[in-house]
């Protein structure tokens, strides 16, 4: 849906198509709000950033539009491509007391500080690690403002067609929450309840979009088992007969 579909569709729902009650104004305005939302709790548009580490550094900004940091990669000295694990500063402070004395060398985890809008490194890199775009940050970053009646949301990304109308039951249900009547009370919660347990139907359309997203349907996946009982197990491998595989 464009801009425009979405006023339309919204204006219907409300029982004022020609926006008199909600003006396209105001409907515009919970537009950007709703996508901003929908974006921040399911991170489905991932938006590619690469930053050069600097040496003796601990730490890099980020895009201004970066809500939260899903997934990093690093290039090392020898040009190979690897994960870059992310960490919170809570789990590292707990697992590596001495972190803070790390001598500066490869940045073996980072974190996301949101007060600073920075990516921090532990350890710090040194002059090796320093490489140009060494840092790869897939980022769910705040959708542009729809603007003009054709703007697409979601920055026009084709994969986000399909939960449009997560928008419009958003904005619908707001709106229902302005006139504060029982009944209006009622159908907003319809479209919005708040509560992943008992869904509206914004709350199903999210459920959806983050139990697709990032799942590549085509790609069967593969159960990994292993056979335990008294009778399994052989020389070198420990059983429950077995405990001892030697």
């Amino acid at each position: 849906m464009i801009l425009s579909e979405l006023q339309a569709e919204i204006g219907r729902l409300l029982n004022d198509p020609f926006n008199d009650k909600w003006s396209p104004a105001v409907l515009l305005s919970r537009i950007n709000k709703a996508q901003t939302e929908i974006q921040g709790y399911t991170n489905a548009v991932k938006t590619q950033e690469s930053l050069t580490p600097v040496a003796g550094q601990s730490f890099l900004t980020i895009n201004a539009n970066a809500m939260n940091v899903v997934r990093a990669s690093k290039t090392l000295w020898d040009g190979s491509v690897r994960p870059f694990n992310g960490i919170t500063r809570e789990e590292l402070d707990f697992r590596y007391p001495d972190w803070q004395q790390w001598q500066s060398g490869e940045p073996l985890f980072w974190w996301f500080d949101s007060t600073t809008q920075t990516i921090n490194f532990a350890p710090i890199p040194d002059a090796t690690n320093a490489i140009t775009n060494g840092i790869t940050l897939w980022e769910s970053r705040k959708p542009a403002d729809l603007v003009n009646p054709t703007d697409i949301p979601f920055d026009s990304n084709t994969s986000m067609i399909p939960y449009h109308m997560s928008i419009v039951h958003w904005v619908v249900s707001y709106c229902w929450m302005d006139d504060g009547t029982p009944e209006a009370l009622a159908k907003s919660k319809f479209h919005r309840s708040g509560n992943m347990l008992r869904p509206g139907e914004y709350e199903n359309q999210l459920g959806r979009i983050m139990a697709e997203f990032d799942n590549e349907e085509i790609i069967p996946e593969q159960i990994l088992w292993q056979a335990e009982g008294g009778r399994t197990g052989s020389w070198g491998f420990p059983s429950k007969s077995n405990p001892l595989p030697w």
